[in-house]
């Protein structure tokens, strides 16, 4: 059993990280209390200086895939140390110009080029410092620095702008984000001696990984999310004081509705992720959350009272950053095996990408003459709760359940690894070898391999043999047929599965639409014992399964009658289905069984063949069996 050990030094690792993510936030937000203020002081539109923090979501965008791949294959300590530096020399670039809008511009692309490469390595820093039952709460605690950054933008502009004016604003910044940078590099270590519990994740970045991720319905349902409650928080915090000035609430009353909703935030992103992990639950915690942000943010919308808009504003920072890192942690749970740093990249991603889409929505939606936002916050809502509905579909996090011993057989069982792997690459070739064979034509008919006795390999549907790769075959549960991928299983997966639970002996199914097969069995004539080899292989006979639709229960009920003590079956008016303890059994099978059909065609035209007498051709078959197989022939 691998040794596994907590190490206190693990806490420094992560306080000294926090003060440079909570920078990277201040300077996200810097302009967003002051956007009236800044739009006079540089002479410009409301939608220039929106830019100022929108500039960071278009920058993740560009540089979160190569940030998260630096974090997967060096480690977080090379990347939070670019980010850390980016920082600190463009956060005081921005204050040295910063009478000059267009070079401040320039430097905040310089200080948002390293955000990615500070919060994508979150999950990491958890994975590498912190057990399985507390790293949602390192996660929490990290995030929670980022929300803090928040707070202190949100509060400290107005006032800082209105005492010591805009560049002394921007130069306190850049000293303080010279003091973090120098924190982090001087105590960060990229990881312990002894790891501090499994290693559920890859630590080798693979360009194919990312390709993964989109074939897990889980995380897809999860990324949707994010899009919306992450866009709909990042255009609400750049719109802020927008938002909030057509109701009669000031530019420091908005920066302090902002800080609340912050503040409040900063105390769910820790309730939330600590009870989760207490809990040792992921999905709850991500459900109850979205459902209760719609009253929520129905009552920011529609308030016009300073006090009744605020406490609107805490409850929904309580429940939105409280479920962020609890979804980040998730995300690195459910992309098994992708590393954590690119599942955190694709989920930021989302966020940015919407925020950016609902900023410019927000604007667009806007009075002319108010400025009035309540459309696009009306919108918003609808958005929310189209959203819940999704979640719904989000499953319990495995890893977890594994941690906690509380994980189905099935989801012990389910393959994984190199293994897995190996297996698609034997099917798909597999897939390749019954094209080329003339077994089936285009798409029709499927292959499946059996890999414990909870789940099976099958074909996708609607791919063409020649075109298929080894990620396009589907993981099927043969409990329930459930699958995680994009791709569809065979229309005929639970012909494959029932077989299986029925015929332990069996590893692998074709199910062909080959000539000679498929002709007998349009005929609905039984094939006799003609041969000795289809007698050994096959069994006595060859039967034939009554018509009935593809996929259906009526036609599984009824190959598996007709199958019973064989190892082929014809199909009515359908093709046939073979089995074997591998592949190559099973490819044996679908031969004999098309050379016995064309055989017994042939013979028809010669007044029809003599088959051998039934008691040979049972101990025949039986005798093959107790020979070649452990399991002896069902009767």
């Amino acid at each position: 059993m691998k040794e596994y050990k907590i190490y206190p030094y693990r806490w420094v690792v992560l306080l000294c990280t926090l003060p440079i993510l909570a920078m990277t936030n201040i300077f996200w937000l810097t302009f967003a209390p002051i956007t009236n203020s800044a739009e006079s002081y540089y002479n410009v539109s409301g939608i220039s200086i929106a830019f100022l923090s929108m500039c960071y979501m278009i920058v993740y965008i560009i540089a979160a895939i190569p940030a998260s791949i630096l974090i997967d294959t060096k480690g977080f300590k090379i990347s939070v140390t670019i980010g850390a530096v980016l920082s600190a020399v463009f956060g005081m670039a921005r204050g040295i110009f910063a009478d000059n809008y267009t070079i401040v511009v320039i430097c905040q692309i310089g200080v948002a080029l390293g955000q990615p490469f500070l919060v994508n390595a979150i999950t990491k820093i958890a994975a590498r410092w912190f057990p399985i039952d507390s790293r949602a709460t390192a996660s929490g605690l990290a995030t929670m620095a980022g929300y803090v950054g928040m707070v202190i933008a949100m509060i400290l502009s107005p006032r800082l702008f209105e005492s010591v004016g805009m560049k002394n604003l921007l130069m306190y910044y850049g000293y303080a984000s010279v003091i973090c940078a120098l924190i982090f590099i001087m105590f960060a270590r990229e990881k312990p001696k002894t790891p501090p519990g499994p290693e559920y994740q890859s630590t080798t970045f693979k360009v194919k990984e990312i390709n993964k991720l989109f074939k897990k319905k889980t995380y897809i349902y999860l990324m949707i999310c994010m899009f919306v409650m992450m866009g709909i928080f990042n255009a609400v915090m750049t719109w802020i004081e927008e938002m909030l000035s057509p109701r009669g609430i000031t530019s420091v009353q908005a920066g302090l509705i902002g800080g609340i909703l912050v503040i409040v935030g900063l105390i769910g992103a820790v309730i939330l992720p600590a009870f989760s992990d207490k809990l040792k639950r992921r999905r709850p915690l991500l459900l109850w959350p979205i459902i209760l942000t719609i009253p929520a943010f129905l009552g920011l919308t529609f308030s016009s009272e300073y006090i009744v808009i605020a406490i609107f504003a805490g409850l929904v920072g309580f429940l939105v950053m409280g479920m962020g890192p609890i979804a980040f942690q998730y995300g690195a749970e459910v992309a098994y095996p992708v590393p954590e740093g690119t599942s955190f990249g694709i989920l930021m991603l989302m966020g940015q990408i919407s925020g950016i889409i609902f900023i410019f929505l927000m604007d667009a939606l806007g009075s002319a003459a108010s400025g009035d936002m309540t459309l696009s916050l009306v919108i918003f809502s609808v958005l929310i709760l189209i959203t819940f509905i999704i979640a719904l579909k989000l499953k319990e996090s495995p890893i977890i359940l594994d941690a906690t011993g509380n994980i189905s057989n099935k989801e012990c069982n389910k393959p994984e690894g190199e293994l897995l792997e190996k297996r698609k690459k034997e099917l798909c070739e597999a897939g390749l070898r019954l094209l080329e064979t003339g077994l089936i034509a285009g798409t029709w008919g499927n292959i499946s391999m059996k890999l414990n006795d909870d789940y099976m390999l099958i074909t996708p549907s609607g791919i063409p043999y020649d075109k298929l790769t080894p990620d396009d075959m589907v993981l099927v549960n043969i409990n329930d047929f459930s699958y995680d991928s994009n791709n569809k299983p065979s229309s005929e997966k639970r012909l494959h599965g029932e077989i299986y639970k029925t015929r332990k002996e069996f590893n692998a199914i074709i199910h062909t639409h080959s000539s000679n097969a498929s002709t007998v069995a349009a005929a609905k004539r039984e094939v006799p014992p003609l041969l000795d080899d289809m007698v050994q292989i096959l069994g006595p006979s060859v039967r034939v399964a009554d018509y009935a639709l593809p996929g259906s229960k009526k036609l599984v009920k009824g190959a598996i009658k007709a199958l019973k003590g064989r190892s082929a079956v014809l199909l009515a008016n359908h093709g046939a289905a073979c089995g074997g303890r591998n592949l190559e059994e099973a490819f044996t099978a679908c031969f004999i069984l098309e050379k016995a059909c064309k055989t017994f065609i042939e013979v028809q035209f010669l007044g029809g063949g003599v088959p051998i007498n039934k008691f040979e051709s049972y101990m025949m078959h039986k005798v093959f069996l107790k020979k070649y197989s452990k399991n002896a022939l069902e009767k």
